[in-house]
C-alpha cells in the first residue's frame, strides 16, 4: 500500500492525474447518498472482530503494511451504501487500534449500471482488489478461518521503495520480508525510502482505479486500470508514470463450480528510487507481471476454494528478473447445522538463482502454512471460531498461533 508518505513532495504525472481526477469527479456523486438518505435508501452496516489468542512470538507472520493483523484483539469496520437509480455509492471505514493508522478511510467508490437490462457496470474510486477471488471472502463473517492466504499480504524481499546494490544483497535478506527490508549503500543510507516490502497482491489496501465489470450468461468478467500495481497499490499521489492494467474472466460450469483466470501488469517502483536505478532507466521500466487461476466448488455440504499465482518482477540486479509462486487450497465441511470445520494449506515458493559464489539458492525463503478451525454460527449475526495456525519459514520448525474469534455483524 502506498500512502502520501514521501521524502519530498511529488506531483502526479499526466496519466495518473487524468485517472485521479476522473476518480475524484465520479466520487463527487457521493451527493447521491445525501439524497438517498432522505429517501431511505442508505444502508449502514458494521462488522466487529474480537480475538483472544497467543501470537506475541510470531505476530509478524500475519502483519499487514499498517502493522495490524487479523489476530489483533479488536478490529471494526463500518460500511455505508447508498443508491439512486442505476448509481450506487460504497464507503468503508476501518478501526484498528493496534495499527499505526488506527482510524482510516479504507475505500470508497461509485458503481453505475450502464444498461437497465444487462449486468454491466462501471466502477471508479478507491476500489477493492479484483484480481483473483479472495477479496469478497476476506471479511471475518465470510472467512471460515482467521488468517488470510499469504498470496494476499505476505511481504517478500522485493520492495517498491528501495533498490538493492546486487543480487547478493537481495539474498542476504531472505526470509525478512515480513519483519522489514530496506536496501542500503556502504554508508548505511537507504537507497530510496524505508517502507514495507512488497507482497504479490495486497488485500488490505484498495487502489485508485477505473473498472468495467459484469456478467454475460455463465461468463463473469472484469477489466480496468489502477494507479498502483498489484503489489504496490496507491492511496495517495500517483507514484510513477504507469497505469497498471488488470483483467479477469470466469466461467460457471455448474451453479456450484466456477473457474477464473486473472492477469495484471504494472510498473511497481516508486519514483523515490529514481536516483538509484541504472543510467537511462526510470521507475516506469520495471514491471510486475502476475497471472492466476482461481476455483470455487460447492457440492453437498462441502466447499472447496483455491488459487494459484505466478509472479514476475523486473529488477535491475538480474536481467531475467525474479519469479515466485503462491497457492492455497481450503476446504469447509458443514457437518451439522450451524457447525463447520475448515482447513487451508497455503504456500509461497521462490525460484532458484545463482549467487556470486556460484551456489544455487531460492531468492527468498519458502513459506508453508496450515490453518484449521471449527466455526459455530450462534446466530445469523454472530460466528465464533476456534483456530490453530501453523507456519514454517525456510523449511525450519513449525510455529503455532492458537486463537478464538467472535465475529459480529450488525
Amino acid at each position: 500500500m502506498r500512502h502520501a508518505l514521501r521524502i519530498e513532495p511529488l506531483i502526479p504525472t499526466t496519466a495518473g492525474r487524468r485517472l485521479a481526477l476522473a476518480a475524484i469527479a465520479v466520487l463527487a456523486v457521493l451527493a447521491i447518498a445525501v439524497n438517498a438518505l432522505a429517501e431511505g435508501s442508505v444502508q449502514v452496516r458494521g462488522l466487529i472482530d474480537i480475538v483472544a489468542g497467543d501470537d506475541k512470538d510470531y505476530r509478524n507472520y500475519n502483519t499487514f503494511n499498517t502493522d495490524d493483523t487479523n489476530f489483533d484483539g479488536l478490529r471494526a469496520r463500518l460500511f455505508v451504501e447508498g443508491n439512486r437509480g442505476p448509481t450506487s455509492v460504497y464507503l468503508q471505514f476501518l478501526v484498528s487500534p493496534e495499527s499505526y493508522s488506527t482510524y482510516r478511510f479504507f475505500g470508497g467508490y461509485v458503481m453505475h449500471r450502464l444498461f437497465e437490462q444487462r449486468n454491466l457496470f462501471l466502477e471508479a474510486g478507491l476500489i477493492p482488489v479484483h484480481d483473483g477471488i479472495w477479496a469478497s471472502h476476506t471479511y471475518s463473517n465470510k472467512n471460515p478461518l482467521i488468517g488470510i492466504p499469504m498470496s494476499q499480504y505476505w511481504k517478500t524481499t522485493m520492495t517498491a521503495f528501495s533498490v538493492p546494490t546486487s543480487l547478493d544483497q537481495v539474498l542476504s535478506m531472505r526470509g525478512h520480508g515480513q519483519t522489514g527490508v530496506a536496501y542500503r549503500d556502504s554508508t548505511g543510507a537507504v537507497r530510496g525510502q524505508y517502507y514495507a516490502a512488497s507482497p504479490i497482491l495486497y488485500d488490505n489496501c484498495w487502489n485508485y482505479g477505473l473498472y468495467s465489470l459484469g456478467t454475460l450468461g455463465r461468463v463473469e468478467f472484469s477489466g480496468g486500470v489502477t494507479l498502483g500495481s498489484a503489489s504496490a497499490s496507491v492511496q495517495g499521489s500517483d507514484s510513477n508514470e504507469n497505469l497498471a492494467v488488470h483483467g479477469k474472466v470466469g466461467y460457471a460450469f455448474t451453479p456450484g463450480l466456477k473457474l477464473w483466470l486473472s492477469g495484471t501488469r504494472g510498473a511497481y517502483f516508486d519514483r523515490v528510487v529514481s536516483a538509484y536505478l541504472p543510467a537511462g532507466k526510470t521507475a516506469n521500466d520495471y514491471f510486475q507481471n502476475l497471472f492466476g487461476v482461481s476455483g470455487d466448488w460447492k457440492v453437498w455440504q462441502l466447499w472447496f476454494m483455491g488459487e494459484y499465482w505466478w509472479n514476475h518482477w523486473d529488477t535491475p540486479v538480474r536481467s531475467n528478473g525474479l519469479d515466485n509462486q503462491a497457492y492455497y487450497l481450503q476446504a469447509v465441511y458443514a457437518f451439522i447445522p450451524g457447525w463447520e470445520a475448515a482447513v487451508r494449506y497455503d504456500a509461497m515458493r521462490f525460484n532458484t538463482v545463482t549467487n556470486s559464489l556460484g551456489a544455487s539458492v531460492t531468492w527468498d525463503a519458502p513459506v508453508d502454512r496450515w490453518e484449521t478451525g471449527i466455526n459455530y454460527h450462534v446466530s445469523r449475526e454472530l460466528v465464533v471460531k476456534g483456530v490453530t495456525q501453523f507456519t514454517r519459514v525456510d523449511n525450519t520448525q513449525w510455529n503455532l498461533i492458537p486463537a478464538i474469534q467472535a465475529s459480529f455483524s450488525f
